[in-house]
């Protein structure tokens, strides 16, 4: 080998394909193993990573939450965007995580959605955001990624399985299977190649820990999503007046029955 080839390979400012990528600005995801496997040791920051999974609560949140959690105790928001069921509040509080800092837009559709997601990343408007989009492409994938570049929002895309046999721009993309009481994680993409061996992870479940009067009386996992009792004298802050006309604005509190499905009056959006 040529001695300037090999300076060349030796720089530590060249990447090769079968190293993992160097990233400089990242979360750590709480797992050990995990951020091992992941380039630069955690979620990456101004970057659309893909979460795909077949079914729902099979600890997808849990997953995540050591990040948000993280972020949280740093001052940070975390928004929600067509997720599929309503976040369970009391799950996040047994976490000392406040659900009164957590925006949840639901009760928009198709490309409304994708384009509050690419606002919120464009923006850097939010620590995080979590997006369950009815159908996945590469073209509105792109996009969000190209919007993310350059800001410090964790962005994150839950798709099912199959779309993993479709290319994408995400620089990361992780496939979630439930095997009994483990949650087992495939890397199918990252910057540095495929990871062979699934990392298995197992969770406790905090709520265990929760004050008995809060504890929901149906067994539930950490951050399970279900449906919220309503009730007629809900609470409610403010509005939200966030993607295009008319969304609805699911507005947090403490309390699942404190929450109101409210849409922005006109006066509101035309702040």
């Amino acid at each position: 080998m040529k001695s300037s080839l090999a300076e060349l390979l030796h720089n530590p400012m060249l990447w090769r394909g079968d190293q993992l990528a160097p990233v400089i600005d990242v979360v750590a995801s709480g797992y050990a193993e995990l951020d091992q496997a992941l380039p630069g040791g955690g979620w990456p920051q101004g970057a659309v990573t893909e979460l795909l999974l077949d079914g729902q609560g099979i600890g997808e949140l849990r997953l995540l939450l050591p990040a948000l959690r993280a972020l949280h105790e740093a001052g940070e928001s975390v928004v929600f965007v067509c997720p599929p069921h309503v976040p369970y509040a009391l799950a996040f509080a047994a976490t000392n995580m406040d659900p009164g800092r957590m925006v949840v837009i639901r009760g928009i559709e198709g490309d409304q959605g994708w384009w509050a997601v690419e606002q919120i990343l464009r923006a850097n408007a939010a620590a995080a955001v979590l997006f369950w989009p009815q159908a996945v492409d590469d073209r509105r994938l792109r996009r969000l990624q190209l919007a993310a570049q350059g800001g410090k929002c964790l962005g994150f895309v839950f798709a099912s399985t199959r779309w993993q046999i479709h290319a994408s721009p995400s620089p990361l993309r992780l496939e979630l299977q439930a095997v009994e009481d483990q949650l087992r994680i495939h890397i199918r993409k990252r910057r540095g190649g495929r990871a062979i061996e699934p990392i298995a992870l197992t969770f406790s479940n905090p709520a265990a820990r929760m004050p008995a009067k809060l504890q929901p009386r149906v067994p539930t996992k950490l951050i399970s999503l279900r449906a919220a009792p309503r009730k007629s004298s809900a609470r409610f802050n403010k509005s939200y007046p966030v993607g295009p006309a008319h969304p609805r604005i699911w507005n947090r509190a403490l309390n699942p029955t404190d929450e109101v499905l409210h849409p922005p009056s006109t006066q509101a959006r035309g702040h």
